[in-house]
């Protein structure tokens, strides 16, 4: 569901974005000073702090899950070497400003989180956004 960021107040768009840029952590602290001021977050805000917060873990797990697995993979006789150099290429080796391919990726998707976010859009993610939107209502 789109949005043209009327209606949004411009600090629900500051923490949405510095939510995505931090990883959460702006998220969960305002979620707890909305907690405890007893003032209930709008749908915008609610929406953008727990899908970078989910985004977050996603991101977690699965790079969890890609290096157990390439070390596992790295002990397979004719296919350690290829995970070797596929691990080294994608996630150790600099490809632009010091960031690895993995870690541009991630950079671009944040970034274009946190712009749509700050402008009153609601982003989505194709996974993320299906689970968060059948989960909070907006």
């Amino acid at each position: 569901m789109r949005s043209n960021g009327i209606g949004v107040q411009l600090i629900e768009r500051i923490i949405s974005a510095l939510s995505y840029l931090t990883f959460g952590i702006t998220g969960v602290i305002w979620i707890v000073i909305c907690y405890i001021a007893k003032n209930p977050m709008s749908s915008f805000c609610s929406y953008n702090i727990y899908q970078s917060i989910f985004f977050s873990i996603f991101i977690y797990i699965l790079s969890l899950f890609c290096s157990i697995a390439a070390g596992i993979l790295s002990a397979v006789p004719f296919l350690g070497k290829l995970v070797n150099d596929f691990t080294l290429f994608f996630a150790q080796t600099p490809i632009y400003f010091g960031y690895t391919l993995w870690g541009l990726i991630i950079f671009v998707i944040t970034c274009y989180l946190a712009i749509l976010s700050f402008f009153g859009r609601y982003p989505y993610l194709p996974f993320i956004s299906d689970v968060i939107g059948s989960n909070f209502r907006r």
